[in-house]
């Protein structure tokens, strides 16, 4: 039987228990152990549960894994409803001097970034489970996907601008500053030329 505390730890943090929760509702985090061994919870890395009756939200979990990760290029256009491709693999950026020896064990495609530029335009959505994920804005994600050939297929980029120019909050300055600092402004010009 699960705790009581657990369980409203649970409840009102979509199935999840991190080391900040288990602290702030001062759960004994030996106890998450020997419950994880009864199997009436299920450890998914060092310090994190899950309610094994909760639906699993693999980006959630990831970004729990891999703290430093923002979700990107493709994934994040997916996150963002841009696109009609669910990702295969996911892709995060991580700062550049960031090691996890762990990332090839899990369906991550990680893009390394200078901290100037892994700290731009980062903000959060909700993932298909509910739950808070870090993300790259719009703006910043249409210049990614065009920053690298072959990154991102020529069909999903297209489909990714032809979303941003129909929606009501899109920022195009924000867009070209993005561009310009991340080099692209010649190809972010192009698409936008062509589809405003």
């Amino acid at each position: 039987m699960v705790n009581d505390t657990v369980s409203r730890a649970l409840e009102e943090n979509n199935g999840t228990i991190t080391p900040a929760i288990a602290d702030k509702y001062s759960i004994n985090r030996m106890m998450l152990s020997r419950m994880a061994a009864q199997g009436l919870l299920e450890r998914i890395a060092r310090g994190i549960y899950l309610d094994p009756d909760v639906f699993e939200d693999e980006l959630y979990n990831l970004q729990l894994r891999f703290s430093r990760g923002i979700f990107s290029h493709d994934t994040a256009l997916f996150l963002h409803g841009m696109t009609d491709r669910t990702p295969i693999a996911f892709q995060m950026t991580f700062p550049r001097s960031y090691n996890a020896t762990n990332l090839n064990d899990y369906a991550i495609e990680p893009i390394y970034q200078i901290p100037d530029l892994y700290n731009l335009g980062i903000t959060t959505v909700r993932s298909p489970g509910n739950h808070l994920v870090k993300v790259y804005d719009v703006e910043r994600t249409l210049c990614d996907i065009v920053r690298l050939p072959n990154q991102s297929e020529t069909g999903v980029i297209v489909q990714a601008m032809r979303e941003y120019v129909e929606k009501s909050d899109k920022n195009i300055s924000q867009l070209f500053r993005y561009a310009q600092q991340l080099h692209v402004e010649k190809r972010i010009r192009q698409y936008m030329e062509i589809l405003l």
